[in-house]
């Protein structure tokens, strides 16, 4: 029994030694479409320090997400086809640690006249297993609206620690994680 309560406790602190919300340059996750994305910075944009999430394929940049992390994480803007965005409000995109299911948050910013709103709801712990490995995720649903009547729904599945080790676009096409350096 003291064997176990030991384990138990390394195991809790080595989660818990990790950040919530993966947050440290030089990260990097490769997905079952092509992609990965690295995290670096921090950068500044507009007068804020932000980690700077790029999007590749086939090794070749297309985006760049910046991202303020805290006990949440907000997105400031994107940047594609050598167009900056600028989020003003930013928008949330996980609500404060430690997420829960059923737990939901939304947020609302304006770009260039349009608004776009972000809502998200966790609706549950799901066994996922990837080529990356076997985790326990959270299913955040993710709705995407815009002022001029535009709507997408992603399913994210979040492991703390790690990030999203699958996406379920609405065309039901699953997206996995096969690769990750941390």
């Amino acid at each position: 029994m003291r064997r176990l309560s030991a384990l138990l406790l390394l195991l809790l602190g080595t989660a818990f030694a990790q950040n919530y919300y993966p947050d440290q340059a030089g990260l990097t996750w490769t997905y079952s479409s092509g992609e990965t994305q690295q995290l670096s910075g921090p950068r500044e944009i507009d007068g804020r320090q932000v980690m700077v999430l790029t999007h590749f394929f086939e090794g070749t940049p297309v985006s760049e997400d910046y991202l303020v992390y805290g006990s949440d994480v907000q997105s400031v803007g994107t940047a594609a086809s050598g167009q900056t965005l600028l989020y003003t409000p930013p928008l949330l995109v996980y609500a404060p640690s430690p997420l829960k299911v059923g737990m939901q948050w939304q947020s609302t910013t304006e770009v260039g006249g349009l608004d776009i709103t972000l809502a998200s709801e966790v609706l549950g712990i799901s066994g996922i297993e990837t080529l990356a490995g076997r985790f326990n995720a959270l299913q955040i649903r993710q709705r995407t609206l815009t002022s001029s009547g535009g709507q997408t729904v992603l399913d994210l599945y979040f492991v703390p620690g790690v990030g999203v080790v699958r996406f379920v676009t609405q065309d039901n096409i699953v997206i996995d994680l096969i690769d990750k350096n941390f």
